[in-house]
């Protein structure tokens, strides 16, 4: 069941997009692994990111939910979806009440590692934080 802190703002959003990948066509190479497959959505997460850029770019909000995939018998015959497409995500667009213009960016280095998981911070050649780099100055 879809919890109401996720349904409620489907119910009030100016639009739904509800976002579909033709399961003929996607490439998941992980499926034979023992674990959950995660990089089917790497061919469909970067195109939902840019709606909601573009959604932003023209002055509304939006967000990625996946929770709809609980329910995806009934979403599937609620729009009518072929079996041989599955739902990648749902996104509620709106004008926002406050759009958030001062967003707060982690350093790169402080999730980001070189060679290893288990690496060094990510620096530039010269030594710098990537985000002290004056190519990539940080935003305050």
């Amino acid at each position: 069941m879809v919890p109401e802190s996720v349904a409620a703002p489907l119910r009030t959003a100016g639009a739904v997009l509800v976002v579909c990948v033709d399961l003929r066509l996607v490439a998941a190479v992980d499926q034979d692994l023992e674990r959950v497959g995660v990089v089917g959505g790497a061919s469909i997460y970067p195109l939902v990111w840019n709606i909601l850029l573009a959604a932003r770019a023209e002055g509304y909000g939006g967000a990625l939910t996946t929770m709809a995939v609980a329910e995806e018998p009934k979403v599937r015959e609620l729009l009518g979806i072929p079996d041989t497409y599955a739902v990648a995500a749902v996104l509620p667009i709106g004008k926002p009440v406050k759009q958030l213009t001062r967003l707060r960016r982690n350093r790169a280095a402080e999730f980001v590692t070189r060679e290893r998981f288990d690496g060094p911070p990510w620096r530039t050649t010269t030594g710098e934080h990537h985000s002290e780099s004056p190519r990539y100055p940080r935003s305050h």
